[in-house]
């Protein structure tokens, strides 16, 4: 074949150079400078079944497949002068309208003058089907040489991507349940959103999946993909265009699926389609060899790791007993190497007394009989003996086996055990025999419990505390005859004796009788534990009777509350006042701690009894008695024992009125007439009764005088502190009035001023207690003044300076005759002390200000300056009502509280007269 470079490189000229290539065998063109043809040899109608003379003018890349334009096109454009380039493979579209691939390679002669034209010559490259035999050949040979799955799988699709041209692809195998397509490999992807899934169910639309339940190939050009499949086109459309899918089939098992992706449209001859097929029939097998070595190769590690770490060991031997085979195991139990037992009799290993047990047992084998179990002692390497525990079936009739198969494991732990299990039944069964020797004769009930809570035994001693038979306790319900209100504790304890650490447990609850009353019992609850392993194996109780002991502890219950209530009545009455309240008090707390179901309060005066109080049950009972006491009177023996101040008390068969009252009565069927005396006088009668007949007790009856005494004697003080309290407030007024009475020309001030502040403390919202602190300081606000001489005092003209420092000290004055009074509370002297504080700080004695004066001085300074300004005064003449309200309008927030200022004058009609109703109480700091 002569080449284009082999030419004289004297030979020039255009027309040479054409000359030249006519006779080259291989296709040649001559192009010029924009690639299209000048000239070409005889060669094109070879290969491209045309003429020279049809191809001048046409452009050289319209002959090119359309994916390799580009490649043809850089190669023109790197092509050097007079320098051959290196060779490019380019498709070109052949006689019989198929693409076929050459290798090209250009010469430029574009910068001489005489030429300025390229040279390209196209070399075709072997025949396609050569390249399949070749590369089937490479994949036969690289298949044949491993047996190992992932370099099968690597050798399947790095063919089909080097001889396809093809851009990736995958494989993927049909799961061990047959629902699935698994992804095993992969080649080309380089975006994971490339591989469609590692797992894909069978049934979904797909190219893998739909030949993966057909069976059949499936190569698709870029149009049928697009038809067939548009969502997974248009999402691949920039990386894939074409795919070939193949199955791996061995007969009609499929085994996975094979899929190649294009990166440009690609029609699939039907030598390729051929090719492709035969790609994968030649893989399939070599897939499942390389799957069944690994299983093969996995179930031998498997083997052999389980044989040389199997807790029991496999044995094999033949007619004469002689061991033919030894798993690994061996070496673990026994301490032999399984080569060191081969041909040795099983026998030398028994302990010579189990010899005849494991006759007696291989004797009873046969070919298909049962496999038989047998235990026995064999010999430790280094002496000592091991209990075995064999199971050996008859495969002397099995070719590939041809001996008695033996599996054997160490039972050695389960044989002492069981040795000594049994020597602690052998002392249970003693114990328990001495044990139900004492519970026979056991004054207490004593009773044995399985591990499941079942009642096994229960002495004979149940019959006298409950009435029952030993029978009757034994079951699985331990806690039948449990009083329902203990039943929920009791269960919690009972639950709790399964616990590894319990050992014993007292508690007291009531079983019921045969007759259907309960007993009260104390049970000890212990577990019995094995003296060797320290298990439980059983529980006991013993029960004893407290009823005696509880019904004590009962009654001093009863008698602790009653105290305790009677206790808590003392205190309440320390702390109420009203006696109204203290009646109904008493009232409360005799129900609580008595047998009557209801009661009633009555005050006591020459014209009868007033209804005051009632506690208890509902109202039919006053009525009743009510009723009856308008037709009767009490009978003379209720009226001596009232008279006298004592308790009178009647059951429904005893009249109490006079005359008598139809007995039984209705209500009041038992019936306690309490007096509460006064200082000797009766003061108030508290009526107790029930609607059924009840005798009262000895503890009652106390329980209620004891009730009448401390009510009495709350009443007594309560009286005693209202007189004392009269005393102080009288005495306090008399001390303000004398002050009064010294000073003539404010008369009717301290009265005024009293019910000034009183009004205006309620509004405040003032507690009781601070308005009687307010009402005091009221009355001994200007108690100071005591010390002023008459002369500066009754002065009626104005004071000079000097005379108004005198008189600036009577509050400091005040405070220091006061303060040493125990019974003054706060509140009052910080009246007479800060009285004359004004808001701005003019005032004196300290010259507070604001919330710095404390709220009762400043409530009482309003009052203070409001009965100034309407009082006459040696100075000036009463102010009226509006004038004076305007003035406090002026000073407040000034000289005075604003809010306590609008507070005393809401107080007041427009007249100055006050309101008939008291304004909304206001919710003051008090700071």
């Amino acid at each position: 074949m002569t080449h284009l470079l082999s030419f004289p490189i004297f030979l020039s000229g255009r027309a040479l150079l054409s000359q030249a290539i006519s006779i080259n065998a291989e296709l040649t063109l001559l192009l010029d400078a924009q690639c299209r043809i000048l000239s070409s040899n005889t060669a094109v109608q070879t290969f491209l079944n045309s003429t020279a003379e049809v191809l001048v003018g046409q452009n050289v890349l319209t002959l090119v497949y359309p994916e390799d334009q580009a490649t043809l096109a850089g190669l023109l454009r790197r092509s050097p002068v007079d320098v051959s380039v290196e060779n490019v493979r380019v498709r070109v579209r052949q006689a019989n309208g198929e693409w076929a691939w050459f290798s090209a390679s250009s010469v430029s002669f574009l910068n001489d003058p005489d030429v300025q034209a390229t040279v390209v010559q196209l070399h075709p490259e072997p025949q396609l089907h050569d390249r399949h035999r070749k590369a089937l050949w490479d994949m036969a040979q690289a298949m044949s040489s491993t047996d190992h799955l992932t370099e099968v799988i690597s050798v399947l699709l790095t063919t089909g991507l080097q001889v396809l041209g093809a851009r990736a692809g995958s494989l993927r195998l049909i799961s061990t349940d047959g629902q699935h397509l698994e992804l095993v490999g992969q080649a080309g992807c380089s975006d994971r959103n490339e591989v469609l899934g590692t797992q894909l169910p069978l049934e979904l639309k797909l190219p893998v999946t739909d030949v993966a339940r057909s069976g059949e190939a499936l190569f698709l050009s870029a149009q049928t993909f697009q038809v067939l499949y548009p969502d997974i086109h248009q999402r691949h459309a920039l990386k894939f265009q074409s795919a070939a899918v193949l199955p791996l089939s061995i007969g009609e098992r499929l085994l996975g699926v094979l899929e190649l992706s294009f990166q440009q449209n690609h029609d699939f001859g039907a030598q390729e389609q051929t090719f492709l097929q035969m790609v994968a029939s030649l893989c399939a097998p070599a897939l499942d060899r390389s799957r069944l070595s690994e299983e093969l190769k996995r179930e031998q590690d498997w083997s052999r790791a389980a044989n040389l770490n199997s807790s029991d060991i496999a044995t094999v031997f033949d007619d004469q007993c002689l061991i033919r085979y030894e798993s690994g195991s061996i070496e673990r139990i026994l301490g032999y190497a399984a080569i060191d037992l081969l041909g040795q009799s099983i026998y030398s290993l028994i302990h010579p007394d189990d010899h005849a047990q494991v006759q007696a047992a291989l004797s009873r084998l046969s070919p298909g009989s049962e496999p038989i179990t047998v235990t026995f002692r064999c010999r430790h390497r280094d002496g000592q003996w091991v209990w075995l525990e064999s199971i050996a079936v008859d495969l002397r009739h099995q070719p590939h086996v041809s001996g008695v198969l033996v599996n054997s494991r160490d039972v050695s732990v389960r044989e002492e055990t069981r040795t000594v299990q049994q020597g602690i039944l052998d002392r249970l069964t003693v114990s328990e025999r001495n044990f139900k020797r004492l519970a026979d004769h056991s004054r207490d009930l004593v009773r044995q419990y399985d591990l499941d809570g079942s009642v096994v035994y229960a002495s004979p001693t149940v019959r006298d505390l409950l009435g029952y038979d030993s029978e009757d306790l034994l079951g699985p319900d331990p806690l039948h005859h449990v009083h329902e209100e203990d039943l929920p504790a009791l269960q919690q304890a009972f639950q709790r004796r399964f616990t590894d650490t319990f050992e014993h447990e007292k508690f007291e609850y009531r079983l019921r009788r045969r007759d259907g009353t309960y007993l009260w019992v104390e049970t000890v609850f212990k577990a019995v534990r094995d003296p060797e392993t320290q298990a439980i194996t059983a529980f006991i109780d013993t029960s004893r009777d407290i009823d005696q002991r509880k019904q004590a502890e009962q009654h001093l219950k009863v008698q602790l509350d009653r105290y305790h209530h009677l206790l808590d009545f003392t205190a309440s009455l320390e702390q109420l006042r009203d006696p109204a309240a203290l009646t109904a008090e008493a009232l409360q707390k005799s129900l609580e701690l008595t047998e009557y179901d209801y009661g009633y309060a009555f005050a006591w005066s020459a014209s009868g009894l007033t209804f005051e109080a009632q506690a208890g049950l509902n109202s039919a009972p006053i009525s009743d008695f009510m009723d009856e006491l308008r037709l009767h009177t009490f009978t003379p023996l209720v009226e001596q024992a009232i008279r006298r101040g004592e308790a009178y008390f009647a059951v429904d068969d005893q009249a109490f009125l006079d005359p008598p009252e139809d007995v039984p009565r209705l209500h009041w069927r038992s019936l306690c007439v309490l007096p509460i005396l006064r200082q000797g006088t009766l003061m108030a009668l508290l009526v107790f009764g029930t609607s059924t007949r009840m005798t009262s007790s000895q503890d009652t009856r106390q329980l209620l005088r004891n009730v009448a005494a401390r009510l009495s004697h709350a009443l007594e003080r309560r009286h005693h502190i209202e007189q004392l309290n009269i005393s102080r407030e009288e005495t306090l007024r008399a001390l303000g009035l004398a002050l009064e009475y010294r000073d003539y020309e404010t008369k009717g001030h301290t009265d005024r001023v009293v019910s000034f502040t009183e009004r205006l403390g309620q509004a405040l919202n003032f507690l009781p207690a601070d308005q009687d602190a307010l009402r005091w300081g009221a009355f001994l606000h200007d108690t100071g003044k005591v010390a002023i001489p008459d002369n500066i005092l009754l002065k009626p003209g104005k004071l000079t300076p000097e005379e108004w420092v005198v008189i600036k000290r009577h509050p400091t004055i005040g405070y220091e005759m006061l303060h040493h009074i125990p019974s003054l509370p706060a509140a009052t002297l910080e009246v007479v002390l800060y009285h004359q504080e004004r808001w701005n700080g003019s005032g004196y004695p300290d010259g507070l200000q604001g919330q710095q004066i404390p709220l009762a001085a400043r409530v009482f300074a309003v009052v203070d300056v409001y009965d100034a300004l309407t009082s006459i005064r040696p100075y000036k003449r009463a102010w009226s009502h509006q004038e004076a309200a305007e003035q406090l309008q002026l000073e407040a927030g000034v000289l005075l509280d604003k809010m306590v200022v609008q507070t005393f004058l809401n107080l007041f009609e427009a007249d100055g007269s006050f309101k008939s109703s008291s304004p909304a109480e206001v919710s003051y700091v008090h700071s």
